[in-house]
C-alpha cells in the first residue's frame, strides 16, 4: 500500500478532536506503512464544539505541540473532518459516465443536501454502474466550505501543509482495510468513539452501507 502524497515518503496523520489533537508520522517502506512517531496535546474546553472551531489559536497551539511531541520534521498532513457541516448520502442516479456526472453533480446534489450548493465542496464515488438497469449508486459527500477552510487554515498557521482531507468515518474504514482482511460477504461495523461524538460506519462488501 502506498501513501497518497506523491514523491514524499512520509506524512503526518492529524486527528483534531474536541478534547485533544493527535499526530502520528507514517512512513512508506518496501514492506508496507510504518508508524514512526506519535504526539498528543490537550485542547482547552470548548475550543471545538459540535465540530465548530471556536478557539482557533488554541487549536493551532495544540497542533504544534502534538507535532513537536511526535518529533517529526514532515510538513505534509492528512486529516479528516466530521460534524453537522458534513453530509454523506448514498443516492441513486440515472446511469452515466464519470465525466457526465462531474458536469451534472452540482445540480444532482442540490436535491439531496440541506445547504446552499454554492457554500459547499462536493465529491462523489460511483459505487456501481449497472446492477439496476438504467440506474447507478453514487456516494455523495458535501462539506461546507467554512468547515474545510477552518481545517486548512489552522494547519497552515501551525506551519504545515494540508495534503489529504478525508471524512472521518472513511479514514477509519481505510485504516481498517489496510490492516485486516475480510471476506466478500462479511459485514463490519466500525465505531470511532471520541470525547463528544461517535461515528459508526457499517461496511458491506467493501462499501459503506
Amino acid at each position: 500500500m502506498q501513501l497518497p502524497f506523491g514523491k514524499s515518503t512520509s506524512i503526518i496523520g492529524l486527528d483534531i478532536g474536541s478534547a485533544s489533537v493527535k499526530a502520528v508520522e507514517l512512513t512508506s517502506k518496501a514492506k508496507g506503512i510504518e508508524l514512526q512517531h506519535v504526539g498528543v496535546a490537550k485542547l482547552p474546553p470548548e475550543a471545538i464544539v459540535q465540530g465548530a472551531f471556536l478557539n482557533s489559536s488554541a487549536i493551532v497551539d495544540a497542533i504544534r505541540e502534538a507535532v513537536d511531541g511526535a518529533g517529526t520534521r514532515t510538513k505534509n498532513v492528512a486529516t479528516a473532518v466530521s460534524g453537522h457541516s458534513l453530509i454523506v448520502k448514498k443516492i441513486s442516479l440515472p446511469s452515466m459516465t464519470r465525466d457526465e456526472l462531474e458536469e451534472s453533480i452540482r445540480w444532482e446534489a442540490e436535491q439531496y443536501i440541506p445547504f446552499d450548493i454554492n457554500e459547499v465542496n462536493l465529491d462523489f464515488q460511483i459505487l456501481n454502474s449497472g446492477e439496476t438497469e438504467g440506474q447507478m449508486e453514487v456516494l455523495l459527500v458535501a462539506a461546507k466550505k467554512d468547515l474545510i477552510d477552518d481545517y486548512v487554515n489552522v494547519i497552515a498557521e501551525a506551519g504545515l501543509h494540508s495534503t489529504v482531507l478525508d471524512v472521518e468515518a472513511f479514514a477509519v474504514e481505510n485504516a481498517f482495510e489496510a490492516n485486516y482482511e475480510i471476506g466478500a460477504d462479511e459485514v463490519v461495523a466500525l465505531a470511532d468513539i471520541g470525547a463528544q461524538v461517535v461515528n459508526i460506519n457499517v461496511v458491506a462488501n467493501g462499501i459503506p452501507a
